[in-house]
C-alpha cells in the first residue's frame, strides 16, 4: 500500500511540475495580448525635490510636517543641521499638487524637480505572476496532504517552500510598488535666507552749513599740506640764510679795507 502510494506522488509531483511552465507559456501571450490601462486608471509613483530659502528653518519644518498630517500624510526622516534642514513627505497620490501648492508659501523656492514614473506594465506583471504563483502553491499544498511517506513528505515539503518564499517576495515587491502609487514622495530642503544688506545713509542735501563744514575742511586741509612743506623746507632756509650772513659780512670787511685813491693836482703846467 505505502508501495503504491511512494510511486504516484513523485508522478504527481512531476506533472505538477510540468503543468506549471505549461500555464506560464499559455499565459504569456494572453498578457501580451492585454488592452493597455486608460488613462485615468494608469499606476504612477510621483515624486518632487524642493529647495527653498525661509526666516526660520525650525519653523518651516514644522509647518511642512502639519501640511502632510492634514492631507492624511506623514513625515518620513528628517535631518537639521544649523541652518539648514530635510524633511521626507508622504501624501496620498491625489493630493500630491495640492502638497507642493502649500509647501511653495514656506519661503522662497530656488529649485524644484517634479517626476511622475508610470508603472502600470509592471503592476500587471506582478499581478499576474502572483495568482500563478498562488495556483502553483496551492497544489503543491495538495500534494502534501496526500503524501503517504516519510521521503514523500520531504520531498514535497522542500518544493512547497521554496515556492512560498517566491510567493512571499513577489508579494513583498508587489505591497512596496502599490505603496509607492498610493503615497507620493515629496522631499523639502530648506536654508535660511541671507539677512538683507543694511540701508545706506541718506545723503544730506547741499547747503549752508554744509558748504561752510566742506570749505572750512578744504581749509585745514590746504593749511596742514603748507605746515607740512614748511617744516620740510625749514632746514634749508636756516642753512642758506647762515650762509648768506656769513657771506655779507665777509663783504664788508672788504670793503673797509681798500685804500682810497690819491687826488689829482690840478693847475701845474710842465
Amino acid at each position: 500500500m505505502s508501495g503504491g502510494g511512494y510511486a504516484q506522488a513523485p508522478n504527481a509531483q512531476k506533472q505538477d511540475s510540468a503543468a506549471v511552465p505549461k500555464q506560464e507559456s499559455a499565459g504569456a501571450p494572453k498578457q501580451e495580448q492585454q488592452p493597455s490601462a486608460p488613462v485615468q486608471n494608469r499606476q504612477l509613483v510621483q515624486t518632487a525635490r524642493i529647495q527653498m530659502t525661509v526666516q526660520d528653518p525650525v519653523a518651516a519644518v514644522m509647518t511642512a510636517r502639519g501640511i502632510a498630517t492634514s492631507l492624511s500624510g506623514f513625515t518620513g526622516q528628517e535631518e537639521s543641521s544649523g541652518d539648514n534642514a530635510t524633511i521626507t513627505l508622504r501624501v496620498p497620490a491625489d493630493k500630491f499638487d495640492s502638497a507642493l501648492d502649500q509647501l511653495a508659501k514656506l519661503g522662497k523656492i530656488t529649485t524644484q524637480h517634479k517626476q511622475a514614473d508610470d508603472v502600470t506594465d509592471q503592476v500587471v506583471d506582478l499581478d499576474a505572476r502572483l495568482a500563478t504563483q498562488r495556483a502553483s502553491v496551492d497544489r503543491m499544498r495538495a500534494l502534501l496532504a496526500k503524501a503517504n511517506s516519510v521521503s514523500e513528505v520531504a520531498q514535497v515539503e522542500s518544493e512547497l517552500t521554496r515556492r512560498e518564499a517566491d510567493l512571499e517576495s513577489m508579494e513583498s515587491r508587489r505591497s512596496t510598488l502599490g505603496g509607492q502609487v498610493a503615497l507620493s514622495t515629496v522631499v523639502l530642503q530648506v536654508a535660511r535666507e541671507a539677512a538683507p544688506p543694511p540701508p545706506k545713509p541718506a545723503e544730506d542735501k547741499a547747503s549752508f552749513v554744509s558748504g561752510l563744514t566742506g570749505g572750512w575742511g578744504a581749509f585745514g586741509d590746504v593749511v596742514n599740506a603748507l605746515a607740512v612743506a614748511i617744516g620740510a623746507t625749514l632746514p634749508f632756509l636756516v642753512t642758506f640764510a647762515i650762509a648768506g650772513a656769513v657771506y655779507l659780512q665777509i663783504r664788508r670787511k672788504r670793503r673797509k679795507v681798500k685804500p682810497t685813491p690819491a687826488p689829482e693836482v690840478q693847475g701845474q703846467n710842465p
